[in-house]
């Protein structure tokens, strides 16, 4: 099958090269259309994805952004002058908004099949925008295929923009899949934990924005402190938030490290008995799922894109992102329970296996161009 993704952060993200290469594995030919701003700038740790595979347009400037149809039809030019459409038996736009209206004109001129798939800026930022509910139904009931991270984006859009006897239609044409995680995770899995640190060995590892909601984080270390648990905190990533900064620099309980690569990230998860990150938004949070591979519970934001992929108590706790006695108690719950916790993280971080996941996409592929239902 040959298949067109539509993108728009290929150029910084892993995921999309991953799957195409797995999807190329099965026999599938993939091409990405990296539709982006005019000047917009690759960091070098991901030119080498920026192959033949790859066709990187800049076909907007940073004020189309107001204008959104005007936007996606300079999207929808780069790619009829680019791409010759009509030879792909299926396109797959990986966010509603901002491809999938794209994706939603090339079906009508062309007739061909599409998938969509829901991110976090399409549920968080987009349909809060008058009129926007119903350009997403739009390209939702055209499409033949449905695609969320995640069992709690589903019912987020389902409970967001449609009425009950409305949503088994959407349904029957959805698929849950995660993203999957680089092989290295799952080739390096660690042993499961028997024990904690003392004090207890608090992680967490992203670019630190006012998203991860570091300032929630600071005051349940400093309440499991006071109320006698002694508790270290180590954050991994750039840290872009100049409050987030001054609030952590100085702090003795708090570690704060550069970005680093995941062969030395590996040994601080290894290092580390639970990872903490309860951010306002999620499209999924692959950080998550690298921390159960080296057994560390996690505990991630309710109604988020890592929600609900497991049951409560499995591999650790969904919480309200504000609420420092809720993510306090999560972390004391963790603690209870830490042994079984711990193993059941490893065991099913292997449902982020490419292989697998490759295997769904495939399904949902060959269903939508069949006109199937999943």
């Amino acid at each position: 099958m040959k298949i067109l993704f539509i993108c728009s952060y290929y150029h910084r993200a892993m995921i999309f090269r991953d799957s195409m290469d797995y999807l190329g594995k099965m026999g599938h030919s993939v091409t990405a259309f990296n539709a982006v701003c005019k000047n917009t700038r690759v960091d070098d740790k991901y030119k080498a994805i920026m192959d033949e595979k790859v066709i990187h347009k800049e076909c907007f400037n940073k004020y189309d952004r107001f204008f959104f149809k005007h936007k996606q039809n300079k999207i929808l030019k780069a790619i009829d002058e680019n791409v010759s459409v009509k030879d792909f038996d299926l396109i797959h736009s990986h966010t509603l908004f901002n491809g999938g209206w794209a994706a939603y004109l090339l079906h009508q001129k062309y007739g061909i099949p599409y998938v969509v798939s829901f991110r976090n800026t399409d549920l968080n930022v987009f349909m809060k925008i008058p009129g926007f509910k119903n350009i997403a139904r739009k390209i939702v009931n055209d499409a033949s295929g449905v695609l969320f991270l995640s069992e709690a984006y589903r019912d987020k859009l389902l409970e967001t923009c449609y009425k009950q006897e409305d949503r088994s239609s959407v349904i029957e044409k959805s698929a849950i899949i995660p993203n999957g995680l680089e092989p290295f995770w799952l080739e390096n899995t660690y042993s499961p934990r028997i024990s904690v640190h003392d004090p207890i060995e608090l992680l967490c590892v992203g670019k630190i924005d006012k998203n991860k909601n570091l300032d929630t984080t600071v005051k349940v270390l400093e309440k499991l402190n006071t109320n006698g648990t002694p508790a270290h905190l180590t954050v991994i990533g750039q840290v872009i938030d100049k409050q987030t900064k001054t609030l952590l620099d100085g702090n003795e309980r708090i570690s704060v490290i550069p970005y680093l690569k995941k062969e030395d990230l590996l040994d601080y998860y290894r290092n580390s008995d639970i990872f903490i990150m309860p951010s306002f938004f999620e499209s999924f949070g692959r950080v998550y799922a690298e921390a159960m591979t080296q057994g560390v519970p996690v505990i991630y934001t309710r109604g988020q894109g890592f929600d609900k992929n497991f049951p409560e108590g499995v591999v650790g706790y969904s919480v309200k992102a504000d609420d420092v006695e809720e993510i306090t108690d999560a972390v004391n719950k963790i603690l209870n329970n830490y042994a079984e916790i711990s193993k059941n993280c490893i065991e099913n971080s292997r449902i982020f296996n490419w292989n697998d996941i490759a295997e769904q996409l495939d399904k949902l592929y060959s269903d939508s161009v069949a006109g199937g239902k999943i």
